[in-house]
C-alpha cells in the first residue's frame, strides 16, 4: 500500500510552489506582483516582460508538481516524499551561487545566532582533534553552564544523551548540544588522566555570542580590536572597545582586525563602519533585479575614533561579505591602511525568508559595491548554467578604480590591501606537529597533570623541556621533504642495473637526512615555543589568551605596529607615494 504524503512534504511542495509563482516577494513582502509593478513605475513593456516571466514559473511549477506526483506514486521501489523534496529543492538551488542555500532548522539556527546575538546552548567551543577526529572541547567559555560545572579544554565527548559521538562533525554536536533554555542535556567525556568516563548533566542557558573576542593595547599607543563576526552588536561593541582603549591612556592608532571574519549582518557592517568614517559618507551600496534592492548607505553617526588617529585594518583569505564592506569603505575614502592578504571576495547581498517549520531559504537578492564603484564580488561564482541564466552577468568591465585620495585600487577579487605580508613560513617539523594536533594534547595533559597552572608567560623554556618528554610517550612519525626525495630516489635506483654503488651513496644521503631530521627541535625551538604558549594561553584564558601571546609573533600585526608608529611611514602609504628601497647590491658593471 502506498503510504501517504506527509503533511511537512506537502508543505514543502507548496512553500517551493509559493516562492517559484511570486519571485518579487523576496524579502517578505505582502504587496501582490501588479501592486509593485505600478509602486516601481516601470515601463509597460517591462511590465509586460515581467508577467510573462510570472506566467512561464507558473507553467513550469505545474510541470514540477506532476512529475513530483508521478514519481511518489509509481517509482517501482518506495519514495521518502519529504526527502525527495528536499533533493528536488537542493538540486534546484545548486544551480545558482553558493550562497542561495535552503536550511534546514539545524542550520538555521546560525542565523539567529547572527540576528538575535544569542543561543541556547552549553557554553562550550568545540572542534575535532587527533588522528581519529575525535569531538573535543577547545574551550569552555567563561560563565556558561559547561565552564561552571568543571568542563575543560581537551575534554574528549564520547557520548551526547547516550548517543556515540564516533564520527560526528562539530554541526552534528551543535545541533545536540544546543537547544531551548531550561532544558536539559548529558554529556560523558574522556578526561587524560581519569579512568573512568565522566557524566555532566548541562543545564541549557542563553549563551550571549560576543563578537569582539579582545581589545587591548599592543605597543605604546597602539590599540588593537579583534571582530570575530558581525552580528547584532558588533557596531556597539567596536564603538565600547574603542572608548575603553581611550579611556585607558592617549590612543595613537588602531588596529582592526577582521582577518578569518565571514560577515554577517549588513547593518552590523554599516554599524562597524560608522565608529571610523564620518556623517554623510558612503559606505556601500548595493544593486539587485528589483527597485528596493537598489540602496546607498551613508555613514550617520559621528565616528568613535577621530580621523586624526591612524587605523590599520588586517584581513586575508578569510575575510569576507561584512569584512570586505568595511575593509573596502575604509581603502576607498582612505581612511586608514588595509593590511595582510587578499580577501575572500564575497561581494553578494542575502535575504532570509524564514517559514513556520523553522526551516529558511537564504536567497542572493543584491551585489555589492564599495564607495568608488568596485564589486568586490569574484566573477566565477555561478556554476555552469548558461541555460538557466542566459542573460550577461552585471559584472563591470573597468576592473581599475580610484579611492578618494587617487589611489588606484583593483575590483573583482576582493580586497587587495595597500600592504602585503606574507606569513612566516612555518618550520616542516613545527607543521607537522601541528597538523597532528600535538600541541593541543600536550597541553591538555600539561593542565591536567598542573592544575594551578594560572599563567602562560614566560613558559615556552619549560613547555618545550616537557614536550620533548612527551614526545618520546608518542607514536609520531615525522619525514622531511629532503628524506622524501632521498626515498624517491632510493626507489627508483632499486629497478637500474649495476646501480650498487649509487645505493652506497644514497644510504650515506639518509643518514645525513636522518640526523637533519632529528636536530630539528633545536632548530625549529622558538617556533615550537611560542605555538606551546599559544596554546596554553588559549586553554588557561579561552580565545582572548591565544589572540595575546599570538601578538609578538604575528607578522600582520608586527607590519601594523611598524606602519602606526612611523607617520611618514603611514603618510606615505596613505598617498600612494610610498617607494620600498631596494635592499640588494648591484652588480658591478
Amino acid at each position: 500500500m502506498l503510504r501517504l504524503i506527509s503533511r511537512r512534504a506537502l508543505l514543502g511542495l507548496f512553500i517551493l510552489t509559493f516562492l517559484l509563482t511570486t519571485p518579487l516577494l523576496v524579502q517578505a513582502q505582502t504587496e501582490e506582483p501588479d501592486e509593485e509593478l505600478q509602486q516601481q513605475q516601470i515601463s509597460p513593456e517591462d511590465a509586460q516582460d515581467r508577467m510573462d516571466m510570472i506566467r512561464a514559473v507558473r507553467e513550469n511549477v505545474s510541470l514540477f508538481g506532476e512529475i513530483y506526483r508521478q514519481v511518489n506514486m509509481r517509482y517501482v521501489d518506495q519514495v521518502e516524499p519529504e526527502e525527495f523534496m528536499k533533493a528536488g529543492i537542493k538540486g534546484m538551488l545548486a544551480t545558482l551561487d553558493p550562497y542561495t542555500d535552503y536550511m534546514e532548522m539545524e542550520n538555521s539556527d546560525d542565523l539567529r545566532i547572527l540576528s538575535e546575538g544569542e543561543y541556547g546552548g552549553v557554553g562550550l567551543q568545540i572542534g575535532t582533534r587527533g588522528t581519529n577526529r575525535v569531538l573535543t572541547v577547545i574551550s569552555p567559555i567563561e560563565g556558561t553552564p559547561a565552564w561552571r560545572l568543571g568542563i575543560r579544554a581537551g575534554d574528549q565527548i564520547l557520548y551526547i544523551e547516550e548517543e556515540s559521538t564516533e564520527g560526528w562533525s562539530t554541526s552534528d554536536a551543535a545541533s545536540k548540544l544546543r537547544g531551548k533554555a531550561g532544558t536539559k542535556v548529558k554529556v560523558k567525556v574522556n578526561r587524560y588522566g581519569v579512568d573512568d568516563l565522566l557524566e555532566y548533566t548541562i543545564t541549557r542557558e542563553r549563551i550571549e555570542v560576543k563578537d569582539v573576542s579582545y581589545a587591548g593595547y599592543i605597543s605604546d599607543g597602539v590599540g588593537y580590536v579583534r571582530l570575530t563576526r558581525f552580528s547584532r552588536s558588533a557596531g556597539e561593541e567596536v564603538k565600547l572597545a574603542i572608548e575603553d582603549l581611550q579611556a585607558q591612556q592617549e590612543l595613537k592608532g588602531l588596529v582592526l582586525d577582521l582577518r578569518s571574519n565571514p560577515g554577517g549582518l549588513l547593518p552590523e557592517a554599516i554599524s562597524v563602519a560608522e565608529n571610523f568614517l564620518q556623517p554623510g559618507e558612503e559606505i556601500v551600496s548595493t544593486r539587485g533585479r528589483l527597485e528596493r534592492t537598489n540602496n546607498v548607505y551613508y555613514a550617520q553617526t559621528s565616528p568613535s575614533l577621530s580621523d586624526d588617529i591612524p587605523l590599520v585594518v588586517l584581513i586575508n583569505g578569510g575575510s569576507a561579505s561584512a569584512s570586505e564592506i568595511v575593509s573596502g569603505a575604509v581603502q576607498d575614502l582612505d581612511r586608514g591602511l588595509i593590511i595582510g592578504r587578499t580577501s575572500f571576495g564575497k561581494g553578494l547581498v542575502q535575504n532570509v525568508i524564514n517559514f513556520k517549520d523553522g526551516t529558511a531559504l537564504r536567497v542572493t537578492t543584491a551585489k555589492y559595491y564599495t564607495p568608488s564603484g568596485r564589486l568586490i564580488q569574484k566573477a566565477d561564482y555561478f556554476n555552469d548554467n548558461d541555460a538557466i541564466i542566459p542573460s550577461e552577468l552585471d559584472i563591470i568591465a573597468d576592473t581599475l578604480f580610484h579611492t578618494a585620495g587617487g589611489r588606484e585600487v583593483v575590483a573583482h577579487g576582493g580586497i587587495v590591501p595597500d600592504v602585503v605580508v606574507e606569513g612566516d613560513e612555518v618550520g616542516e617539523l613545527t607543521l607537522a606537529l601541528w597538523r597532528q594536533d600535538l600541541f593541543f594534547d600536550f597541553v591538555s595533559k600539561f593542565m591536567d597533570q598542573n592544575p594551578d597552572q594560572h599563567t602562560w608567560k614566560d613558559m615556552g623554556p619549560v613547555l618545550h623541556e616537557q614536550f620533548l618528554t612527551y614526545m618520546d610517550t608518542t607514536d609520531f612519525e615525522f619525514e622531511t621533504e629532503l628524506q622524501g626525495r632521498i626515498a624517491e630516489l632510493h626507489e627508483s635506483l632499486t629497478t637500474v642495473s649495476d646501480s650498487t654503488i649509487f645505493l652506497e651513496s644514497i644510504g650515506e644521503l639518509e643518514s645525513l637526512a636522518q640526523a637533519e631530521n632529528a636536530s630539528l627541535f633545536e632548530r625549529e625551538r622558538d617556533e615550537l615555543e611560542n605555538r606551546l604558549v599559544v596554546e596554553l594561553a588559549a586553554a588557561l584564558d579561552g580565545s582572548a589568551g591565544r589572540t595575546q601571546a599570538s601578538l609578538n609573533i604575528d607578522p600582520d600585526i608586527v607590519k601594523a605596529i611598524e606602519v602606526l608608529s612611523d607617520e611618514d611611514l603611514y603618510a606615505s602609504l596613505l598617498a600612494g607615494t610610498y617607494a620600498a628601497v631596494d635592499t640588494g647590491t648591484e652588480e658591478d658593471q
